[in-house]
C-alpha cells in the first residue's frame, strides 16, 4: 500500500461513522490490533474552545524537558499526516501507508475516519516509543473514539461553550456533561478558568463521583503586563511568562498548562523552570489567531462558534489605529449569523466566499448578514481581491469563519 491507497482507504469510511451510544466499536478495532494505547502514558484534552492550544502548551513543555512527546489533533490543516506528529515532526507519508496496510484487513466495520486515524497514531506512538501523548479529543469527550484509554496522568477540560450541538447538546450544560465525560477514576483533572458556573458545578460533579482531584485556576491569579497582537507578558501565582500567541484566553490556556504541568511533574516526569518558560513562549498553533504574512498583514483564525468569534474579535480591537478587511467563509451548522453582526463591527469591509468545502454557506448568504460594507464570491478569487484592497489601504487582512477554509487558503491561496 503506497499513500494514496492509505488515503483511499481512510477515505472510505465515512467522516463520523454511524452514530455511537458507546464506545464498542472503537475497542474492536483496538482489540484486533493489539490494543497499542495501553502501553501508552496521556494526557487527555477535551473542550469547546482552546483544546489544541493547550495541547500545543503541555507538548512544547514536555519536549523542551526532553521527553518524546506523541500529539493527535484533529482535523488536519495542510495535510492529513500534521495530526499524528511526534515531537512537533508528521508521521511520514511511507509509514502512514505501512501502518493503514499492517490492519485493512481487519478494518471491516463501518469505523469512522476519525477512528481509523487514532487506530494509526496509536500504532505509531507505540512503535516509536513515545514517553507521553497528548491526545486531543474529536467531538464531546464521553462518546469519544479517544476516550476508549485508560487512567489518563491527567484529564483536561478548556473553554466549554456552544458548538456541535445536534450531536452534543442544545444547552451548555449538555455539553459540559458530554466533555466532563473523559474524567477518569482516581485521575486528576482541570478545568479552565472563566466557564460558567453551571460548567464548573457539573465538572466538579463528575470529578467527586470519580473520586478524582479536581483543579480550577483562578483569574485572580492572573496579572497582564503586555498584551499586543505579537503576545502577551503575564505572571500567574506571581511567576512571569511570555507567549506568542495573542489574546487573554491564550493566557488563559497557559495557566491551564502550567496546573496540568505541575501535576505531570509530580507523576515522575522532570519538568524544569526552562522548560516551562520556553515551552510556553515558543508554542504556537496553525490558523488560531496566526500572523502568517507582512506586506500586507494577513491573519488566518480558524474560530467558528460563537466564543472563537469573540476571542478573534478582542484581539483585533489591540490593532486601535489600523484599517481592518475580512474574509469569511462558513460553514452550514455554524451560527453564521452571529458572526456576521458581530464581525461587522470590527470589519471595515468583507469579502465573504464559497467554495472551499462541499458545506460551505453560499456567499451571498454570508453576505446579507454583515452590516458592513461587502461583497461575495469564491474563496480563491475573493482571496486575490482581498489582498490587493488590504495593500491598497495599508489594511490588516483578516481570514477567518472555519477551519476548512482556514486549511484551504493555506493550500492554495498564500
Amino acid at each position: 500500500m503506497n499513500f494514496d491507497e492509505a488515503m483511499e482507504f481512510i477515505n472510505s469510511f465515512s467522516r463520523s461513522g454511524k452514530k455511537v451510544e458507546d464506545l464498542s466499536r472503537i475497542k474492536q478495532l483496538l482489540d484486533k490490533i493489539g490494543n497499542p494505547q495501553d502501553s501508552l502514558k496521556f494526557i487527555h484534552i477535551a473542550g469547546t474552545n482552546g483544546k489544541g492550544s493547550v495541547l500545543e502548551y503541555c507538548s512544547e513543555i514536555l519536549i523542551e524537558a526532553g521527553y518524546k512527546t506523541g500529539q493527535f489533533t484533529s482535523p488536519f490543516m495542510e495535510c492529513y499526516c500534521d495530526r499524528i506528529r511526534i515531537n512537533r515532526k508528521n508521521i511520514s507519508e511511507e509509514e502512514l501507508a505501512e501502518i493503514c496496510s499492517s490492519f485493512a484487513d481487519f478494518a471491516d466495520a463501518p469505523f469512522s475516519q476519525f477512528e481509523i486515524s487514532l487506530a494509526v497514531a496509536f500504532l505509531y506512538f507505540k512503535r516509536h516509543k513515545c514517553d507521553i501523548v497528548c491526545l486531543e479529543t474529536g467531538l464531546g469527550g464521553r462518546l469519544d473514539a479517544t476516550n476508549i484509554i485508560k487512567n489518563p496522568i491527567v484529564s483536561i477540560i478548556t473553554s466549554v461553550s456552544l458548538d456541535h450541538m445536534q450531536v452534543l447538546g442544545e444547552t451548555v450544560e449538555e455539553i459540559a456533561k458530554q466533555k466532563a465525560g473523559i474524567i477518569k477514576p482516581g485521575c486528576p483533572c482541570i478545568l479552565s478558568a472563566q466557564n460558567k458556573q453551571s460548567v464548573e458545578e457539573i465538572v466538579r460533579k463528575n470529578a467527586e463521583e470519580n473520586d478524582s482531584p479536581i483543579i480550577i485556576p483562578e483569574s485572580k491569579d492572573i496579572e497582564i503586563y503586555i498584551e499586543e497582537l505579537s503576545g502577551t507578558e503575564f505572571a500567574y501565582k506571581g511567576e512571569k511568562y511570555r507567549i506568542n500567541m495573542p489574546g487573554f484566553h491564550q493566557v488563559l490556556n497557559a495557566v491551564t498548562a502550567l496546573e496540568a504541568a505541575d501535576i505531570i511533574g509530580a507523576r515522575g516526569f522532570e519538568l524544569d523552570n526552562k522548560s516551562i518558560y520556553t515551552g510556553l513562549r515558543q508554542a504556537s498553533v496553525v490558523s488560531r489567531i496566526e500572523v502568517v504574512n507582512k506586506e500586507p498583514e494577513i491573519i488566518i483564525d480558524g474560530g467558528h462558534n460563537e466564543a472563537g468569534i469573540d476571542s478573534l474579535i478582542n484581539v483585533l480591537k489591540l490593532e486601535k489605529n489600523k484599517s481592518i478587511i475580512g474574509i469569511v467563509g462558513m460553514v452550514k451548522g455554524k451560527n453564521y449569523k452571529y458572526a456576521g453582526k458581530r464581525l461587522s463591527e470590527i470589519f471595515d469591509y468583507a469579502f465573504c466566499v464559497d467554495g472551499f468545502d462541499e458545506n460551505a454557506v453560499e456567499a451571498s448568504v454570508l453576505a446579507e448578514c454583515f452590516e458592513c460594507s461587502n461583497e461575495n464570491s469564491d474563496y480563491i478569487t475573493g482571496m486575490k481581491k482581498a489582498i490587493e484592497y488590504a495593500k491598497e489601504k495599508s489594511a490588516l487582512l483578516v481570514v477567518c469563519g472555519s477551519l476548512y477554509f482556514a486549511s484551504a487558503v493555506r493550500r492554495f491561496c498564500l
